[in-house]
């Protein structure tokens, strides 16, 4: 334990959490995302032989295949080809989303759990179980495709409290005029966990094979736990080794709220409250886009685009990286202007969504007009995903704006009916690549995300205020409405008391 205060004795506990955050994120997102390349190597493609398959690709794509594809393109393919499982297009679609089944689920009463008991143990539980159902992935996808769909069910299952817990945790831990910051970093883990996934699963799976992508996971999943339990605690007077000065800090910008019992939701002024509908709303155009760019990246830029296995892994980590950058900077930036007043909060959140939304809407439509141009492709790829990462600074953080006290719960709400869209999104996807698997299918499902982002982008922009909610001290008015009539009623009956006690007297005299 000597080397666990010293590290922290040199990092305030605040930001110790947040960097575990954001490693575990990273850490969830690639037992998220591993399964999007190893399916590459887990489906039997094709059994086209070399000789006639770059002319079968060039068909099927519009041509674009057979300008981009190279020698090592074609033998990947071909090894590809050794896959052992005959999945279609559809059924490789509901396998992609088959996370998502789980994930909505346990959204709500995810937060609700973290709110309550603290979100040491839920997060690090999610992610313990994501580790162990990503060892016995491989065995039970070769027992049957079902298997396969129920454990990534359940991985999305456990993975729906992290967010949710994120927030619980912010609002105990991190003052309002740093949180852009802190959540900024924090959920950026998700962009390196895709980073990470991308050219490290490539690697893996040319290397060993598509098990041990998630063998590999798994193990991560396990370490970071270790390190988690080590070093994070619920709530800084629970932290052992916090500092006198950080304390001190953190209670009086935060209050002693983390020493009260935690209140009922008030769920009917929750699902009534158009300022917290406005952002899931867009969370819901956030989570349609944002997928698109995850889930069917590598699908495009191998099947429409031609790049192999390897050299597509990397490309397409890419324009995560650009926003792992992108929104570190944008965060502090988000900060420095709300401390030094130079944009009010409201300000600062529609600024944010404008560019995490109406960006990405133009940069799809600009994509779908690129043809087979690669180099303009992931030039624009990478810049539509890159300024999504200022969604941390915008309606991600509604939930903490509106309903402080209540946090983990309206995230998990917000994070529930936005992970509903994967769920027809990816399916959709499928369906339009089945029938049509050249770049005019890509250009469909390109500008129904631009449309998506667009529409659900409008309501946050024009009607949220960035105000908390009375129902969010709503128990507080009612104690202290009760204690005002508790009092009267005192104050009524020593008036009657005094009264009766003076008349006794005077017919006694």
């Amino acid at each position: 334990m000597g080397w666990i205060g010293r590290v922290q004795d040199r990092i305030a506990a605040r930001y110790m959490l947040c960097l575990m955050f954001f490693l575990g994120l990273t850490v969830t997102f690639l037992l998220r995302v591993n399964i999007n390349l190893a399916i590459v190597g887990m489906v039997n493609s094709t059994s086209v032989e070399p000789t006639s398959q770059e002319e079968a690709l060039s068909s099927a794509s519009g041509g674009c295949l057979a300008a981009n594809v190279s020698v090592s393109t074609n033998k990947q393919v071909v090894d590809g080809a050794q896959g052992e499982f005959s999945w279609d297009e559809v059924q490789q679609g509901i396998i992609l989303s088959s996370f998502f089944w789980g994930y909505l689920i346990f959204q709500i009463p995810g937060g609700r759990i973290a709110e309550v008991v603290g979100a040491k143990r839920v997060f690090g539980g999610a992610v313990l179980i994501n580790g162990a159902l990503a060892i016995v992935l491989p065995f039970l996808a070769r027992t049957h495709w079902i298997l396969l769909l129920v454990v990534r069910a359940m991985q999305g299952l456990a993975q729906g409290v992290v967010f949710p817990a994120l927030s619980a945790a912010v609002v105990s831990w991190v003052p309002l005029p740093e949180r852009a910051r802190f959540v900024s970093f924090a959920v950026q883990g998700a962009s390196l966990g895709t980073v990470v996934a991308m050219p490290l699963c490539g690697l893996v799976l040319n290397a060993w094979g598509w098990e041990a992508v998630f063998y590999v996971s798994g193990v991560l999943a396990f370490v970071w736990c270790v390190a988690w339990w080590l070093l994070v605690f619920d709530t800084p007077d629970q932290h052992p080794r916090i500092s006198r000065d950080e304390r001190q800090y953190l209670k009086d910008n935060l209050g002693d709220n983390n020493n009260v019992k935690k209140p009922p939701v008030p769920w009917k002024s929750v699902v009534t409250s158009w300022q917290f509908t406005v952002g899931y709303i867009a969370a819901v155009g956030n989570d349609w886009g944002f997928h698109t760019f995850m889930t069917l990246g590598p699908k495009y830029l191998k099947g429409a685009l031609g790049f192999d296995i390897e050299k597509s892994s990397w490309f397409t980590s890419l324009p995560y990286l650009g926003q792992w950058i992108f929104a570190s900077i944008y965060g502090t930036f988000a900060d420095t202007l709300l401390k030094r007043k130079k944009m009010s909060l409201l300000g600062v959140r529609r600024m944010s969504i404008v560019i995490s939304h109406l960006l990405p809407a133009i940069s799809l439509v600009a994509l779908s007009l690129t043809g087979c141009n690669t180099t303009l492709a992931v030039a624009i790829l990478t810049i539509a995903v890159t300024v999504i990462g200022s969604y941390a600074s915008g309606f991600f953080q509604s939930p903490m704006d509106v309903a402080p006290n209540f946090a983990g719960s309206l995230t998990g709400v917000m994070n529930a009916i936005g992970s509903i869209t994967p769920i027809i999104s990816t399916p959709i996807a499928g369906a339009v690549l089945q029938n049509d698997s050249t770049t005019n299918g890509w250009r469909g499902i390109f500008w129904i995300a631009a449309l998506m982002y667009t529409l659900c982008s409008l309501p946050y922009i024009i009607c949220f205020n960035a105000q908390i909610q009375p129902w969010n001290n709503a128990q507080k008015e009612e104690v202290k409405t009760t204690a005002v009539l508790v009092m009267s009623n005192v104050v009524t009956s020593d008036a009657e008391d005094s009264y009766v006690d003076a008349l006794t007297k005077s017919k006694q005299g």
